[in-house]
């Protein structure tokens, strides 16, 4: 990005003020018993980011920088205390989420897409459109032209550098035409020349009229000299310096900090933050104001409140008349794209069950046919049961906090609606979970020599369908309320093991002591089990041969009368599960926007 391009010059910059912030953190220390310790990582630092400026925030590991980033964007407000101006005005979250962009560390990029189709799906998703125009196309065409991108456009994602991810990354978010783009650490785990690259591109933002502002892990002095401000944090998460990048080394004479001659400054000011050079911070806290003053910064702060209070954010996106069906249309899309290159969890979800099936079958071959094995036929029911419930819920459990760290991003940069992306994950991965289904029960239908009768199967296959769907709710909501994959699995198997009890087969409902009976009538899969032992020998099945002179077994309705459940409530137990799995979809999607919130 040689010279600004006229497309994403911005008709308005955005100034960011924050005032006293803090922000502390629970730590569990050794030895402590009744309770966790409180870390203060912000204590009441204050600033302010200019448009048309590339701001960098600096300071050792462990000062805050990610933290305060966090909360001056609003990706993060749980802890903090503060107040944040946006031009003069108390600070919307909202309506200034709609203006920012957000750029992590990791380069949450969809890696089975090509650059172009980044590109095309984050423009229709922003311009709420299935096809693009003209215009965006050029658009698109011009920003992938200034980040040097052009001739990757039919690269995977996943198979670009490290330095054309970020700055894919970059030409994504572009396409919103934000006013403000916080970048968190974007030079980390690159080489110097693409480090260089990506300082230089965030100084051309600026002179666009954006408001840059990033945090550096670790500054060379020539990426130092292209960010226009520097706002520097001591280990205890206080500011030392807050100004221009040019006037640093002047600050740190004026209180007595001379850098030695052909010494990083940026290497320097972290030495003396750390105590190399003795014990300065709290001077440098003071000196500075712990960011208020803005004695080094050559803006002069009355004529910025001036254009603050003149100047009105227009805070606004993009409308359109089926907003939620054409953000459905383009998340599905995307999906199918990602599906058909990316098939291998496809493969797993089909072949697993059609494995555990062919098991199953040669295991219990043809015994649903004779009244000898009627007990076996029952355990056998039950086992596939389980295995689909099982398959469901930990499938949920592994996939979806997969997708959760780059949909929450793109969510909160403005990229769709939480429930089009919702929608979309439910929808695509039910055909999946109905093909899974049918194939295991197809070929445990056939082998095991279940009744050759169409409504029988289809019964069996609707309950297995709903049992399954209720189960992956399950996993999809244990996901979302824990991070940790091993205590995901750990929540899921307490959940599910204990209903087991209580599905009638292995601990019979007369068996049970009288104080238990009445969780039979709200275990899901008791309902479950009762539905499809039904679909098998209820509507008046006739007896089953046995070769045996006395056959207890061999009426099915003795079977039913052996485990409880000779009542008929198929369709009552069809509701409740999927009764029960509209309450866990609605639970996931309220608790998922809490915590996007």
């Amino acid at each position: 990005m040689e010279e600004c391009d006229n497309l994403l010059v911005d008709g308005g910059g955005i100034d960011v003020q924050f005032s006293d912030v803090s922000y502390s953190v629970s730590v569990w220390t050794p030895g402590r018993i009744l309770g966790p310790e409180k870390k203060h990582i912000l204590r009441n630092v204050s600033g302010t980011f200019h448009k048309k400026q590339a701001c960098a925030i600096i300071g050792c590991s462990g000062s805050g920088k990610s933290s305060l980033l966090n909360f001056i964007s609003g990706y993060k407000t749980c802890g903090y205390k503060g107040d944040i101006i946006i031009n003069g005005r108390p600070h919307n979250r909202k309506q200034f989420r709609k203006e920012l962009s957000y750029i992590m560390q990791e380069d949450n990029l969809q890696p089975h897409l090509t650059v172009l189709e980044s590109m095309e799906i984050a423009s229709k998703l922003r311009n709420c459109t299935i096809q693009l125009d003209v215009y965006h196309k050029i658009l698109i065409k011009r920003i992938l032209d200034n980040l040097k991108l052009s001739e990757k456009e039919q690269t995977l994602a996943g198979k670009l550098s490290g330095g054309e991810r970020r700055r894919l990354s970059i030409a994504v978010e572009l396409i919103r035409n934000p006013k403000v783009m916080f970048f968190d650490e974007p030079t980390t785990g690159l080489d110097v020349v693409s480090a260089n690259c990506v300082v230089s591109m965030l100084r051309d933002l600026a002179n666009c009229g954006k408001t840059i502002i990033c945090t550096i892990h670790q500054a060379s002095a020539s990426q130092l000299e292209m960010f226009n401000a520097l706002y520097i944090l001591s280990p205890t998460g206080q500011c030392i310096y807050h100004g221009q990048s040019s006037r640093l080394i002047s600050y740190l004479s004026s209180v007595g900090l001379h850098c030695p001659l052909h010494h990083n400054p940026a290497d320097f000011v972290i030495e003396v933050s750390s105590g190399e050079y003795g014990d300065h911070n709290e001077t440098l806290v003071k000196y500075i104001d712990n960011g208020k003053s803005n004695d080094w910064n050559n803006d002069k702060s009355i004529e910025n409140s001036v254009q603050m209070q003149s100047h009105r954010s227009n805070y606004s996106r993009h409308k359109c008349i089926s907003t939620f069906f054409n953000e459905l249309r383009i998340l599905i899309s995307r999906t199918l794209i990602i599906s058909s290159r990316d098939s291998d969890f496809i493969r797993v979800r089909i072949f697993v069950p059609l494995l555990m099936s062919f098991l199953f079958g040669s295991v219990y071959l043809n015994i649903g046919k004779s009244g000898s094995f009627t007990r076996d036929n029952v355990i056998m029911l039950y086992f596939s049961m389980m295995t689909i419930v099982y398959l469901s819920a930990y499938s949920m459990s592994i996939k979806f906090p997969m997708e959760l760290l780059l949909m929450r991003l793109e969510y909160f940069n403005q990229w769709y609606s939480l429930r089009s992306y919702y929608t979309c994950v439910t929808l695509m991965d039910l055909p999946l979970q109905i093909i899974s289904t049918g194939l295991f029960c197809i070929v445990i239908y056939l082998m095991t020599g279940q009744p050759f009768e169409l409504f029988r199967f289809l019964m069996v296959f609707l309950m297995l369908i709903v049992t399954g769907l209720m189960s992956q709710a399950t996993g999809m909501l244990i996901a979302i309320l824990f991070k940790n994959f091993l205590i995901n699995t750990i929540v899921i198997s307490s959940i599910i093991l204990p209903l087991t009890i209580f599905a009638g087969i292995m601990l019979r409902i007369n068996d049970t002591p009288k104080i238990y009976s009445w969780i039979y009538d709200i275990s899901m899969l008791k309902h479950s089990m009762q539905g499809i032992l039904h679909a098998i020998y209820g509507f008046k099945r006739s007896e089953l041969p046995c070769p045996e002179i006395y056959c207890y077994n061999g009426s099915p309705e003795s079977v039913l009368k052996d485990v409880s459940m000779s009542e008929n409530i198929f369709w009552i137990s069809i509701g409740y599960i999927t009764s029960v799995f509209l309450f866990l979809k609605i639970c996931t999607y309220v608790i998922l926007k809490h915590k996007l919130s």
